[in-house]
Parts: C-alpha cells; sequence; structure tokens
C-alpha cells in the first residue's frame, strides 16, 4: 500500500538526514529532549558531540527540530515530524503472529459490517495503544441491495435490509390486517427486483409515487418501511470508538485540559467528518500537529487509511495520538488491517 506525501519540504543532506530520524526514533521512546551527548553515547555516527550538536543547531535552523526552553536537548517540530514520515521512516515489518491475529479476528461466521467495525475499532486501538475511530460509511450514499423478511410471530415481522456498502439494518414491523408474512417476504422479493441499486435517500420519492395504486391496503406498511430507510443513521452507528482512554498513558496529555480536548474530538461525529475530506483513497496518511487545522486537537497527530467494498472507497480507520506518535507502527497496521477488512468485506 503506498504512503501518502505530503508536499515537497526542504531537503537535508545525508548526515543531518540520520541525525534526524534518530533524534525522532529517541524522542518517540523517551518523551525527552534529546542532546547531542545522548546521541554520540546511544548510536554509532563516528563523528564527535560537537559535530552533531553543529548539525542539530543546523536543522534546528532549517525547522526541524525545536528547542525547548527548560531542556539543553531538542525536540522535533511539526516540519521534522513531517519530513521523517514521509522520507526517513519506514513501516515496521509486523512479526507473523500479529498479522495472524489480524486475519483472524475477521474469520469468522458473522458478515454484519457493523460487526466489523467494532471489531476493528478494538483491535487497532489494541495493538497500537492510541485512540481510534473507525468510520461506517454513510447511509443515506448507500444503496439498496437486498430487503429481507423474517417472521417472528403471525402479525409480525422483522424487515432485514442489506445495502452495496454492506450496512444490514432490521427494523420490526407489525402486519396491516390482512396480510401474513409470505405476503409480505414476496412484496420485499418484488421491491428488491424492481429498486436495487437505488440510493436510500431516494426511495421514499420514488417508490410511493410509482407504487401508490398497487400497494392498496399495505400502503401504510410501505410507508413506514421507507419512512425508515430514508433516515440518517444514529451517530453510534457510524463512529465507532475504541480504546478512548489509552490517551492517558502519555506524558504530553497530563494536563486535564488536553485530554478533555482530545476526547470531545473522539466523541464527536462532526469534529471527525471535518477530517475525511482529506482521508486518503489509497495508502495510509499522516495529519501533524498544526496540519489538522483543528485547534482541540493540535498537541496530536493523525493517521488515516480507508477501506473499500467493490473498488469504492466506503470507510475510514483513525488513529489519534500524541506527535510522538510510533508513526513506524502505526502506518504497518494500518496498511494491513485496511487491506484485509476491505479483502473480507468484499468476500463477504
Amino acid at each position: 500500500m503506498p504512503r501518502v506525501l505530503s508536499p515537497e519540504v526542504s531537503v537535508v543532506d545525508g548526515r543531518k538526514q540520520k541525525v534526524l530520524a534518530t533524534l525522532i526514533d529517541d524522542y518517540i521512546a523517551t518523551a525527552e529532549p534529546v542532546g547531542s551527548r545522548t546521541l554520540a553515547r546511544k548510536y554509532a555516527f563516528g563523528v564527535s558531540p560537537a559535530t552533531i550538536r553543529n548539525e542539530m543547531a543546523d536543522l534546528e535552523e532549517l525547522g526541524y527540530l525545536e528547542h525547548p526552553h527548560t531542556s539543553a536537548g531538542r525536540i522535533p517540530s511539526d516540519k521534522g515530524y513531517r519530513y521523517y514520515v514521509d522520507r526517513l521512516m519506514r513501516p515496521s515489518a509486523l512479526d507473523p503472529d500479529v498479522i495472524e491475529q489480524i486475519r483472524a479476528t475477521y474469520r469468522v461466521r458473522v458478515r454484519e459490517l457493523q460487526w466489523f467495525i467494532h471489531q476493528t475499532a478494538r483491535l487497532v486501538a489494541e495493538m497500537t495503544a492510541y485512540p481510534t475511530v473507525v468510520l461506517a460509511p454513510p447511509l443515506h450514499e448507500a444503496r439498496l441491495w437486498d430487503l429481507r423478511v423474517v417472521a417472528i410471530e403471525p402479525e409480525t415481522v422483522v424487515l432485514v435490509l442489506r445495502t452495496d456498502t454492506g450496512i444490514i439494518q432490521n427494523r420490526t414491523l407489525a402486519l396491516p390486517e390482512g396480510l401474513d408474512a409470505k405476503d409480505v417476504a414476496a412484496m420485499a422479493a418484488d421491491f428488491t427486483t424492481r429498486f436495487r441499486g437505488t440510493l436510500l435517500a431516494e426511495l421514499q420519492e420514488r417508490v410511493l409515487d410509482g407504487l401508490s395504486h398497487q400497494l392498496g391496503h399495505s400502503w401504510r406498511l410501505w410507508e413506514e418501511l421507507l419512512g425508515w430507510l430514508a433516515e440518517a443513521p444514529d451517530e453510534a452507528e457510524r463512529v465507532t470508538l475504541g480504546g478512548a482512554l489509552n490517551i492517558l498513558n502519555y506524558p504530553e496529555f497530563r494536563d486535564v485540559s488536553k485530554v478533555r480536548r482530545v476526547l470531545s474530538f473522539l466523541e464527536t461525529e462532526a469534529a471527525i467528518d471535518s477530517l475525511l475530506t482529506r482521508r486518503p483513497e489509497h495508502g495510509v496518511l499522516a495529519l501533524i500537529g498544526s496540519e489538522i487545522d483543528r485547534e482541540d486537537i493540535q498537541d496530536c497527530s493523525v493517521v488515516m487509511a480507508s477501506y473499500e467494498l467493490g473498488h469504492k472507497v466506503v470507510g475510514t480507520l483513525m488513529v489519534v495520538g500524541p506527535k510522538r506518535m510510533e508513526y513506524r507502527r502505526v502506518y504497518a497496521i494500518l496498511e494491513t488491517v485496511s487491506e484485509e477488512l476491505s479483502r473480507v468485506l468484499n468476500w463477504a
């Protein structure tokens, strides 16, 4: 899966690249500003601490590093992280047992999209140790694929709807007098044949006008059905959040106000939707700090990948964490999970 690159940034030479990559890896691991002596002691640069210090000073002047007032060491800037993600890092090679865990998650008989969404949010949050959001396809963009009837009582049925994006919805309906489950099942089959491929948002207008003379005493049943199909999905059904409290594990979020802002973002569908215009059609994309264009989470990075159904992007995986994120591992996990989720949905 390709990496989504940012616009061109200033290129640095080979030794500066090594210093920058090593410093960022160390800072990601320790959360402590990194000094030249630390780099010289822990890593084999083959040059003196003074030479490393000069390289770090150049990188700071170029905007890739920042110098916290309370420390002699440096930390990466947003620009530094950007260069690291785009040009210096290589995604981690996942262990075979991790890949098998991902595949085993989807190796089940269940074929309902919402189940896959919840399992994916749980899995990614557990594997990355960061809060994870998974967005299901919006129902208003879905098209009718199948409508079936399950009788549960003599006068009550469950209507089961499946869309072209894999969404399965169901509703219990009381049968009008004079209709039984077999009658409704036959009508549902005819309904599917006539209107498969129609946007759910357009069904009410198209169907009732076209069938009003045929529906007779079942008019109210279909009016209720079409009203249900036209409803906007509940927010809880579209956005699934996993591992929200993982954010508390990182020292950057010891400030309660920062935690409150991040949790508020994670729980607000409109806030999450504001990022979707930038989601990748293919590959994995990171938005770092100020690139997010949202003040409430500019202390964070967001890494996104899309999943597909029928070669069409239908949903998004999103990991939110500190800018000091383990990008290499997150990229590898999102690549693997999005590919596996797309595979199993298309197979289903």
